[in-house]
This record gives C-alpha cells, sequence and structure tokens, in this order.
C-alpha cells in the first residue's frame, strides 16, 4: 500500500461529519440521561455536560475506527481510514486523529485545505496520526 492517499474531499468529509453528528445525538442524550439517573436528577458542575460530550464522542469514534477503521458516515460514503505504517490502527493514532479533528472543526475545517497543498494529499490530522482514508 502506499503513502498516497485517496482524497476525500472537505464536502464528502462534512457529509459524513454531519451523518456521525446525528448518530452522536444519540449516544449523548443516552450519556446525559445516565448521568442525570445517577445524580438523581440533579447536575451541580456545569462542566461535567461538556466532559460528557467530549468523552463519548472520542469513545464513538475510538471504538469504530478501530473496530472497522470507519463510522457509520464514513460507510455511506465509501471511505475509511487505514494506518499508514502497515498495522492495525491503534489507540494512540486514532485519539490524535480525533483530537486534531476536533480543533479542525473548531477553526471551521481551515486545516483541510492542507490536501490540497500536501505531496501524499494527507491532511494535518492523516500526517500526525500516521493514518489516511481509502476507497472501500
Amino acid at each position: 500500500m502506499s503513502n498516497k492517499s485517496y482524497i476525500v474531499f472537505p464536502l464528502r468529509r462534512i457529509a459524513a461529519s454531519i451523518y456521525d453528528l446525528l448518530l452522536l445525538l444519540g449516544v449523548w442524550f443516552a450519556v446525559g440521561s445516565i448521568a442525570v439517573w445517577i445524580n438523581g436528577g440533579i447536575i451541580e458542575e456545569k462542566w461535567i455536560g461538556p466532559f460528557l460530550i467530549f468523552v463519548s464522542s472520542w469513545g464513538f469514534f475510538c471504538y469504530f475506527w478501530i473496530n472497522g477503521g470507519k463510522t457509520l458516515g464514513m460507510a455511506v460514503w465509501k471511505f475509511e481510514i487505514y494506518s499508514l505504517n502497515k498495522k492495525k490502527v491503534t489507540l494512540k493514532q486514532v485519539s490524535v486523529r480525533f483530537f486534531l479533528n476536533t480543533i479542525t472543526v473548531l477553526l471551521i475545517g481551515i486545516p483541510l485545505l492542507w490536501i490540497y497543498f500536501s505531496k501524499n494529499n494527507l491532511s494535518l490530522s492523516d500526517y500526525f496520526s500516521k493514518t489516511s482514508y481509502r476507497k472501500i
């Protein structure tokens, strides 16, 4: 397998992300409901909600990227991630990818433009996590 990435253009990535966001909403509601139930209907600390959203999102993506290489949104748009070092995708790689993708979302997708300037068509999250996309 070459290190040249299959280019997944930003529009396709955004479409898969929207699909995954709809699935994540269900996860967030479930996690939030369990947290409220455990605390007897009252959550006094305001940071717990955003923390639970972040951790459950990280768990969602890590689970699907490690076990199958794709989320449901990526499967619909027919691409998956793989490790550039020709081994199985690791927890460290998907964690780096998740955190850099979070930064990309906060920067309104501007770091995605790097794929147009990269020699191997890698985004910044691809480069630093040593993963990339391929067609399925």
